[in-house]
């Protein structure tokens, strides 16, 4: 995951815990691919198989629709609005295209005119930095082929969930401000609908297949990333209300209760919301050295699988797991924060700099 999913605002300037947690949320996916890759096991919670992977993406969903909705509320505008998701997601996701092409072409085992010429490399690097433009491309030609799984970069299939959430939000804010109603009611409505249709789709059958189920936008991840993000942008909309929050708790206690394990796994995708947000927003994580680092997060998400992929491919067989664990993060963590420098944090200087062109006294809150 997600989209990945990261959000500034004013909190950037508090002593809470949400970059930790972003982090966290990364080194879940990190880890729990890199026991897949290894061909060991990956870490799951209890009985019901909830992997160490998904745990990372169900954070990241909880704490962006979080987030975007408190940015949302501040800048209801859909033009500034959909300006600032842009330049938080795309700049970042095409300069991971661009790498993982050129970094495709340096281990290609094609002959490089083969590899250049091919229709599949343009076709990574279109959808790539497209985002929402379908398939999801994954691999690249003659790139990782004795690899478990040849796929390059493999979490980017979850940045257009993202970004259709985004969509889904602003068009639920849009319909509440015609109407003149608070946000939180249709916010409910839809948390509601997600929730009973991703029941409805975990009973029906088994998730779609490998193909479907990374390239293809599907109901099975639109219902659970859709309904983890309006629960988590629902948490901003009623914070400040303790009664609906302690009601939101035992509501989904008594979810991950029920007798059927659909509805516990439901359950349990729930209380994952409020127990993110709310060790974001506390300061236990909070760390000034590590914020004066930048928000490392989204870059160690897009670049973390493909060094994963050539140390467990590249690196000498003696090396075992652990160093190899080592090679990648490393690598992953220098390509995260050159990602930080010289893509993200210029975009994000972009978009305060445009919102506070059109909302005068915006950037000195923001960009705290």
């Amino acid at each position: 995951m997600p989209n990945v999913a990261n959000e500034d605002g004013p909190a950037a300037g508090r002593r809470n815990s949400f970059d930790a947690l972003r982090i966290a949320a990364a080194l879940c996916v990190f880890f729990g691919h890199q026991c897949e890759l290894a061909g060991r096991p990956e870490l799951t919670l209890g009985p019901l198989g909830i992997t160490l992977s998904n745990i990372g993406l169900f954070v990241f969903f909880a704490v962006s629709g979080y987030l975007v909705a408190q940015s949302l509320a501040r800048e209801p505008r859909p033009a500034n609005f959909l300006a600032a998701r842009v330049l938080r997601i795309y700049p970042g996701a095409a300069a991971n295209a661009l790498f993982c092409v050129a970094l495709g072409g340096a281990v290609t085992t094609l002959p490089p005119g083969a590899y250049w010429f091919d229709g599949r490399t343009w076709a990574y690097l279109i959808h790539g930095a497209a985002i929402l433009l379908p398939p999801t491309r994954l691999e690249l030609p003659g790139v990782f082929a004795d690899a478990r799984w040849a796929s390059v970069d493999t979490p980017i299939w979850t940045l257009k969930y993202e970004l259709l959430c985004y969509l889904g939000l602003l068009a639920l804010g849009t319909f509440s401000s015609l109407l003149g109603i608070r946000p939180k009611r249709p916010l409910i409505a839809g948390a509601v609908i997600l929730l009973l249709g991703y029941l409805w789709r975990i009973s029906a059958g088994p998730a779609p297949d490998a193909e479907v189920f990374y390239a293809d936008v599907n109901g099975f991840n639109l219902l659970r990333f859709g309904m983890i993000f309006c629960a988590g942008a629902l948490y901003a909309a009623v914070e400040d209300d303790l009664s609906r929050l302690r009601l939101a708790l035992v509501t989904a206690a008594l979810v991950a209760l029920a007798p059927t394990p659909e509805a516990t796994r439901a359950g349990l995708l729930l209380l994952a919301v409020p127990l993110s947000i709310e060790i974001g927003r506390s300061p236990l994580l909070f760390s000034r050295r590590y914020r004066a680092f930048g928000d490392l997060s989204y870059g160690l998400y897009l670049y973390s699988y493909p060094m994963q992929v050539l140390a467990v491919t590249r690196l000498p067989r003696g090396f075992g797991f652990w160093a190899e664990t080592f090679a990648a993060l490393s690598a992953a963590g220098v390509l995260a924060a050159l990602s930080w420098t010289f893509v993200e944090r210029p975009a994000l200087r972009l978009k305060f700099r445009a919102l506070a062109h059109d909302s005068p006294g915006l950037e000195a809150e923001s960009s705290a």
